[in-house]
């Protein structure tokens, strides 16, 4: 199997930990090798460029040194094929970006959809994301739901709550703190008061001091952070439209 060499130049860490670990995710699961070299600088990358050598590569714009801009534009002096994939933290230069004929601009944090699709699109894939599930003991039995299907978790004495999309009741004998530990890692999911956890994407309103849910569920909020949980709810729908909006290399 041949090797697709792809490129990496973010001079944050952290973000090229984790979109390198998204690409060899991706290969896992098509099967596919990639030969992935990561660069910390501009600068650094162009000690080694060679034209046609890299299939793919992902390009910070804000570095230190020369910009991601910069460095499109010398590459694409010798280098007309390449498909150029810019990460960045803003939209402001998303028309310069096109101008150096980009694969795609994604504006950070990058997610496993948004790096999964747009190389569905430049492989001509399609890739199948399973979807998180929350497992737990009902009625004796193991059980799970899918995370969208869950409005709300609940305590009640010593068990836990859990309100489907069906309007079922799930109760399981279960300590909250394992459940917030599992569950407040996805970020649809908020705390909006002791011993309730809901999930943002079937919230229909939130005041200072209650929160109403699809299927006519109503909780109290802690009155002290009802202005931050709020806060959190308007943020979060701002940045799922952000994300529904996101049309990679300019499709449909």
């Amino acid at each position: 199997m041949n090797a697709i060499e792809i490129a990496l130049i973010d001079d944050m860490g952290t973000d090229q930990e984790k979109i390198e670990m998204l690409l060899n995710d991706y290969a896992a699961i098509h099967s596919l090798c990639f030969r992935i070299k990561s660069f910390s600088s501009a600068e650094e990358f162009f000690s080694v460029f060679q034209p046609y050598r890299f299939s793919i590569i992902f390009l910070d714009i804000y570095m230190e040194g020369m910009s991601g801009i910069e460095a499109a534009k010398q590459i694409r002096e010798s280098d007309d094929i390449v498909n150029i994939i810019f990460l960045t933290g803003s939209e402001d230069h998303r028309a310069e970006a096109f101008q150096q004929f980009a694969s795609a601009y994604i504006v950070k944090p990058a997610d496993d959809k948004i790096i999964f699709r747009t190389m569905d699109h430049l492989l001509h894939e399609r890739t199948e994301l399973e979807e998180k599930r929350f497992f737990f003991i009902s009625e004796r039995k193991e059980t799970s739901l899918p995370y969208s299907k869950i409005i709300s978790l609940r305590t009640e004495g010593n068990y836990i709550i859990i309100t489907d999309t069906d309007n079922c009741r799930h109760r399981t004998r279960m300590l909250f703190s394992d459940a917030e530990k599992v569950i407040l890692r996805d970020s649809r999911f908020l705390a909006i008061n002791r011993g309730v956890i809901v999930n943002l994407d079937h919230v229909l309103i939130i005041t200072d001091d209650l929160c109403r849910l699809s299927a006519g569920i109503t909780y109290p909020i802690h009155r002290k952070k009802g202005k931050d949980i709020q806060k959190i709810w308007h943020n979060y729908n701002f940045e799922k439209l952000r994300r529904e909006n996101f049309h990679p290399g300019g499709l449909p």
